[in-house]
């Protein structure tokens, strides 16, 4: 269950606040900017031969600030009041979310897939705490740019192969098996496609799985969110390198909900760049070729649940 929405000067778009042209206030956190490389701070930022630091800002500190005006640090997206997004440098990202009481954190999921062998690349975790009801996550940059960016210019060759290429992942994931539906440390995961109405957490999805008729007997590591904007491809295809990104909902799930979540889930859609593009076409071909290798599609019983 998320914590109550704050407004006004609280509001999360206001987590990051500058101090001075090198120096931010991030929550109760110090994020400074570095002008030379450096083995000890907490990344480095080769491409401006800089470093940033993160410290715990000093309590009972009284700090001026403004609002970020800065070529640095740029707010690249926010969802409301529950999540907010900066870009800092060249090579990471300040994501600040509204905590969901009980489940999985990202970094935890992160640093999990991080220990397995796999095929793609993950974001790494450069520092992460909770504070106040909100989680600040610090990620590295993955080189590329999102299939959604990519897609106006991909080949049909470009595009199914990336659709294989997903598909692929979404088998190498689910080698990984859990005993039931949680996140990686056990812990809810906050799926909102199989709250039940009028439920307030996340403990009942499992329920809501078996009661779709999906085999609730094993369990297997899956995304769950693996739309274009979450996928990120060479900034021109050559290799077929692939990065994900966005882990917040990821973690262990009945096997019948990995197509299906493509079938039902409007948040993988194509961004609607082009009137001659079908937005559907993405998710579309992803559950087809999931239902060549085997994977069951429990839409008609999940829409009959939904509207029961």
């Amino acid at each position: 269950m998320a914590v109550e929405r704050t407004y006004g000067k609280d509001h999360i778009n206001q987590s990051l606040k500058q101090i001075d042209s090198d120096t931010w206030l991030v929550g109760s956190l110090i994020l400074r900017r570095l002008p030379y490389l450096s083995e000890d701070a907490t990344w480095e930022d080769s491409d401006d031969h800089s470093s940033y630091a993160i410290t715990q800002a000093p309590t009972h500190c009284d700090w001026k600030t403004t609002e970020p005006d800065s070529p640095y640090i740029k707010l690249v997206h926010e969802a409301g009041d529950t999540s907010a997004v900066w870009s800092i440098g060249n090579n990471a990202f300040c994501k600040v979310r509204d905590v969901e009481r009980g489940a999985t954190p990202e970094a935890v999921t992160l640093d999990f897939v991080q220990q397995q062998s796999r095929s793609f690349k993950t974001p790494k975790v450069l520092h992460y705490v909770v504070e106040k009801g909100r989680s600040y996550l610090f990620l590295e940059r993955l080189p590329g740019r999102t299939l959604a960016e990519a897609w106006p210019s991909l080949s049909m060759e470009w595009r199914r192969f990336y659709v294989a290429a997903i598909v692929r992942i979404c088998k190498e994931m689910a080698e990984w098996e859990g005993k039931m539906l949680s996140g990686v440390d056990g812990q809810v995961i906050p799926e909102y496609y199989l709250q039940p109405r009028g439920v307030d957490d996340f403990t009942s999805l499992q329920d809501t799985c078996a009661t779709i008729g999906m085999d609730c007997s094993t369990f297997f590591f899956y995304h769950a969110d693996l739309g274009p904007s979450n996928i990120i491809v060479e900034y021109e295809p050559e290799d077929g390198t692939i990065g994900i990104i966005d882990f917040e909902i990821a973690g262990y799930f009945p096997r019948g909900w990995i197509r299906t979540k493509f079938r039902i889930s409007g948040g993988m859609d194509l961004p609607a760049s082009s009137k001659e593009e079908d937005p559907l076409w993405w998710r579309r071909e992803v559950q087809i070729a999931l239902g060549v290798d085997g994977f069951e599609d429990f839409t008609k019983k999940w829409q009959a649940w939904l509207a029961g």
